[in-house]
């Protein structure tokens, strides 16, 4: 199958507008959007560094827009999003990537038909952002500042009870990639490659008690785009039950098969195999109206010998951590991989304005080097959300990790501490 370029997609939008002329009276048209800022602060990184690389103590100014316009005439829909995700004050910090700061791009750019037949409830194709099921391997962001974005074609269907999606999608790499641009906001346009794809199946039940996801990623290099040459399937199998009228488990086991490389880098020209998993689970109670407390792990493969022919690390895709592991952007919190993390999470809703989570997680390597350090940490994170106005959203937040002696090296060995607030506008 070829790749669905914007281009592409707005010819055949093009196309669709001479063959069924689309008359005022009869178009529907939503708009939405959003505006965030963001203040971070940091001191003591997290991971080993040297002060050469960074500075002891990190600050920095995010801001996203995001604005959509949806349209639908009959059975078709196009979606429109565009998204501004921009960084300040971050004084050439080296783990400021384009996951932060990507400029004025169309995250989103798609038409649909829907309501296909008895069995097909629509057909997509053009430019999407996803969730899939729990977010740990697709997802759209929440809290990252720039997002996922997907260029293809998605096929939704309904079968004896279960919603199914099939899928074949081109991720989309996000532009400029070098340092220097990306620490001036600097905009280019994203675009994906022929010699990346992602396809599979998604799979829900009708009262969301089971989710199945199967992807298949390969890759290969070309002049424009390094890569690891993965060639790997991952499967996840997700169950929610709820017991004893306030109790609520969860328990979602990933694995991943294939061959890849190390690295990404030019003179790694190795296929190693690829044998990891992930697992994720967790069991609850609502104490009262307004509070759920959960204890949880979070565990993923490792490798502890980078020299024994196989990858054991575990590699998330397209994924998300925030909700298990604390911040990303600047807090830079721990990878979905070589990792053994239980704790304990409490939410608190009261009366739809204040949103308070407390979470606590100790945090060992899953895998090391005979005689090295396994023990990361004490994590301790904390984040209320207060619902100004039906607009308007403040949030004030932040974590701290007593580091273990896993990380007690480099120039910065003392315990991490990070804050965050910010303002969100919303409009329909």
């Amino acid at each position: 199958m070829g790749k669905l370029s914007i281009s592409a997609l707005g010819a055949l939008i093009a196309i669709t507008s001479v063959a069924a002329p689309v008359y005022a009276e009869s178009l529907a048209f939503n708009y939405s959007g959003s505006l965030r800022v963001r203040y971070e602060t940091l001191n003591n990184p997290i991971f080993p560094t040297s002060d050469n690389a960074r500075t002891q103590t990190n600050e920095r100014i995010s801001t996203r827009i995001r604005l959509k316009g949806d349209a639908a005439y009959g059975n078709w829909r196009a979606v429109a999003e565009i998204e501004d995700s921009r960084a300040y004050l971050d004084d050439n910090d080296p783990t400021l990537k384009s996951s932060q700061v990507n400029t004025l791009e169309p995250v989103q750019l798609y038409i649909s038909y829907h309501d296909v037949s008895e069995y097909i409830d629509s057909v997509t194709v053009g430019r999407v952002t996803l969730d899939h099921g729990s977010r740990r391997l697709i997802g759209h962001t929440r809290f990252r500042n720039a997002t996922n974005s997907f260029e293809g074609a998605l096929v939704d269907a309904r079968l004896t009870g279960w919603h199914l999606r099939g899928f074949y999608l081109f991720p989309v790499a996000r532009f400029p990639s070098d340092s220097a641009s990306i620490d001036d906001n600097k905009r280019a346009l994203d675009k994906s490659f022929s010699n990346r794809k992602l396809f599979g199946l998604y799979a829900e039940s009708e009262d969301k008690a089971w989710t199945v996801h199967s992807y298949w990623l390969k890759e290969s290099d070309s002049a424009e785009l390094a890569t690891k040459n993965r060639d790997i399937f991952t499967l996840s199998v997700d169950r929610t039950q709820r017991f004893f009228n306030s109790w609520k488990y969860n328990i979602e086991a990933m694995v991943q098969t294939g061959h890849a490389r190390q690295s990404a880098s030019a003179s790694d020209v190795t296929d190693r195999n690829v044998k990891a998993w992930m697992i994720h689970s967790h069991v609850g109670k609502q104490l009262n109206k307004s509070t759920f407390l959960r204890a949880e792990v979070e565990a993923a493969s490792g490798d502890s010998n980078s020299d024994d022919g196989t990858i054991h690390a575990f590699d998330s895709l397209y994924g998300l951590r925030r909700f298990d592991f604390g911040p990303t952007d600047v807090y830079q919190t721990f990878p979905r991989s070589n990792i053994l993390a239980p704790g304990l999470r409490s939410v608190t809703k009261i009366s739809d304005i204040h949103n308070i989570m407390v979470g606590y997680k100790a945090l060992w390597l899953h895998q090391v080097p005979e005689g090295e350090e396994d023990f990361l940490g004490h994590q301790v994170e904390f984040r209320w959300q207060y619902q100004v106005s039906s607009q308007l959203q403040f949030s004030l937040g932040g974590a701290y990790l007593a580091k273990g002696n896993a990380l007690e090296t480099g120039a910065y060995p003392d315990n991490s501490a990070y804050a965050f607030t910010g303002l969100m506008y919303t409009f329909k």
